[in-house]
């Protein structure tokens, strides 16, 4: 009686028009099999047997030119060699595991739409799926699928200007009793992923000496995914609209540079790892309660140089961070320009332009061991006293930047109705010129007159 009650509800769900929204309802019926990816439909006659003909029989080494059509996968390239599009070819995979699937070194994929990868994350499914070293997976566009390209234990591997969007919208068994007639069985309908459910964009693990370069990632669930990964590059690359554009752990040692995150839950998440170099990125409105430009959580020896931290939640959160230097960086427009708490120790700040930040800095207790100059140089602060008689470029007194909610911030969000209110506005022109006993904050005892010194 229960089951029919079920199909019977289903039934008249499909008949209004309305399964999609029922899936995505609290009480929708759900199923452990993984869900389908959607994808948009090539009407094209199948060659995937004439490619895999051809993968058979080319030698190592060969280069392989796929004309224009679609080649229903999965493919799997176990020998060296130089897989290119020649026109619109599409690599399509059954829904069940990767579509391709690099398992030699010395393999090129160059050029290809690719879509229809299995979407189980248990099984790191993904559209180019690579184990074999020095791997370059350039030029394609990758859509409806979990992860984009995935790498695992591959060194010296290469993945440059792709085109790679999320899987928004999936297919799940409509029936949670159903047979095996489909990849999960039953009738399928479509949903909606949430972040969580999708794959990354481009997810390395346990690898060395990798390029991650111009590529457009948007909708995945991370964006750039590092574990494990030292000695890498990651530059010139776009990210938005995903929940952390850079997240990365356990790495040392990499650099990334011009790159642009933006519009996502947070730009970069950096985690337990040391010697990493952020140049001139941007990390732009990336927007939430609890979101931030950049997180550095028990990072190490780091720098920061030259960034764009613009019209975030909070630009840089610093927690537990150790020797970090933070020099040349726009921190503007932010809900709280930097937050730097007390788990914190010897991290230096110079020549950063701190420009229409609700709050500049926030702190969480003591932070008496961060430096706010260096080498005689501190920081660019809009509301500081920019006396210089001297004309070098250095305010003649110090800059007091007060924290007057600090940590209360935190726990109690309505608190910031009072920012900018005249009572604080005028503690901070008294503390600015005379530090006030007991009330939280940082200085800057070489405060630079102009944001644009160098």
């Amino acid at each position: 009686m229960r089951r029919a009650a079920i199909l019977a509800t289903a039934a008249l769900v499909v008949v209004a028009g309305a399964a999609a929204r029922a899936v995505r309802s609290p009480g929708a019926l759900v199923t452990s099999a993984p869900p389908v990816a959607t994808v948009a439909q090539d009407t094209r006659p199948d060659r995937g047997d004439w490619l895999r003909a051809r993968l058979a029989d080319a030698p190592a080494g060969s280069v392989l030119v796929v004309p224009a059509g679609r080649y229903l996968g999965p493919f799997v390239l176990d020998r060296p060699l130089h897989l290119r599009a020649d026109g619109a070819a599409h690599l399509q995979g059954d829904a069940r595991t990767h579509t391709v699937a690099v398992r030699a070194a010395d393999v090129t994929v160059e050029g290809f739409e690719i879509t229809g990868s299995g979407m189980d994350l248990s099984k790191d499914h993904a559209a180019i799926h690579v184990t074999g070293a020095r791997a370059v997976i350039i030029d394609n566009r990758i859509h409806d699928a979990l992860h984009g390209v995935y790498v695992r234990q591959a060194d010296d591997v290469r993945v440059e200007h792709n085109t790679i969007l999320g899987t928004e919208t999936a297919q799940a068994p409509l029936d949670p009793f159903a047979t095996k007639a489909s990849p999960t069985g039953g009738e399928l309908c479509d949903i909606d992923l949430n972040q969580n459910q999708r794959g990354n964009g481009v997810h390395v693990w346990n690898s060395r000496r990798v390029q991650v370069a111009r590529n457009t990632i948007r909708h995945t669930r991370d964006g750039v995914y590092f574990s494990f990964v030292d000695d890498s590059d990651v530059r010139g690359n776009l990210v938005e609209g995903v929940r952390y554009g850079l997240h990365y752990m356990y790495s040392d040692h990499n650099r990334f540079e011009d790159n642009r995150f933006r519009d996502n839950a947070a730009g970069a998440a950096l985690m337990s790892s040391k010697h990493i170099l952020l140049r001139r990125n941007v990390f732009e409105a990336n927007r939430n309660h609890r979101a931030y430009g950049i997180l550095l959580q028990t990072v190490e020896f780091s720098t920061l140089d030259r960034n764009r931290i613009d019209g975030n939640t909070t630009g840089v959160f610093i927690e537990g961070g150790t020797g970090n230097l933070l020099e040349g960086n726009t921190v503007a427009r932010n809900h709280v320009g930097v937050h730097v708490s007390d788990s914190s120790d010897g991290n230096r700040f110079t020549a950063n332009a701190f420009v229409g930040n609700l709050h500049a800095v926030e702190t969480s207790g003591g932070t008496f061991s961060s430096s706010w100059a260096r080498n005689g140089r501190g920081n660019y602060w809009d509301d500081a006293v920019h006396l210089d008689l001297g004309h070098d470029g250095i305010a003649d007194l110090p800059h007091r930047e007060l924290d007057l909610f600090g940590r209360l911030r935190r726990n109690f969000p309505s608190i910031g109705l009072l920012a900018g209110s005249p009572g604080e506005r005028l503690l901070r022109f008294v503390h600015a010129r005379l530090a006030l006993p007991g009330v939280p904050g940082v200085v800057d005892p070489a405060p630079l007159v102009s944001p644009d010194q160098p």
